[in-house]
């Protein structure tokens, strides 16, 4: 009889053994859609990613500028244990201070449960809008130097002394195409090849 209590005790603690091998959240291809990034779908195994782009604007419609766009996509830890490990993508770009505008930024948490939006201008904060998972948002169309932009979030910022920004146009698979401050200072994305 002990015998037979013995493999049951073997038997079920096998049972009960964790896989405790880690896995990530992962990119949808409309998470994926929001990052100046260059593939449409990926599996993120734990390994970083780093990947740069130039993006051409047009600067208060009279000269282009050349801007530098990283993104790296993460993983972080929670304060508490889990076995998936959340993954998120930030696609950043720093403008020349001639130009009015300080950065650019969109941060992204795989499975859609988070958009971050942010702009600097003159050396402070200009804009931030966060949208979560749970948040209807409806985007529309824009005609930035002749071409036409679909899925483009649009934001118009409260003016009242807060900000200096007056208009964002963001367009999915495109990143942010128009931003325009109170004083007419723009910029807009010169179409390319994406």
């Amino acid at each position: 009889m002990k015998k037979y209590i013995f493999i049951f005790a073997i038997l079920a603690l096998s049972a009960c053994i964790i896989d405790l091998s880690v896995t990530y959240s992962q990119f949808t291809k409309d998470d994926l859609s929001h990052l100046y990034y260059d593939k449409d779908t990926f599996i993120y195994t734990g390994i970083d990613i780093l990947f740069r782009d130039t993006i051409r604007y047009l600067l208060n419609d009279t000269g282009n500028i050349n801007v530098t766009v990283t993104t790296k996509i993460y993983s972080y830890e929670y304060p508490f244990p889990t076995y998936i490990k959340p993954v998120s993508g930030r696609s950043l770009m720093y403008f020349k201070e001639s130009s009015g505008f300080d950065y650019a930024n969109i941060l992204v948490r795989a499975g859609g449960s988070e958009k971050f939006f942010e702009i600097g201008a003159n050396g402070t904060w200009g804009f931030s809008k966060q949208y979560l998972n749970t948040d209807t948002v409806q985007l529309d169309t824009a005609n930035v130097l002749g071409k036409i932009y679909q899925n483009v979030y649009k934001f118009y910022p409260p003016v009242e002394g807060k900000t200096d920004i007056r208009l964002i146009y963001f367009a999915k698979k495109y990143g942010y195409i128009k931003i325009e401050k109170t004083n007419g200072t723009k910029i807009e994305r010169i179409a390319g090849d994406k």
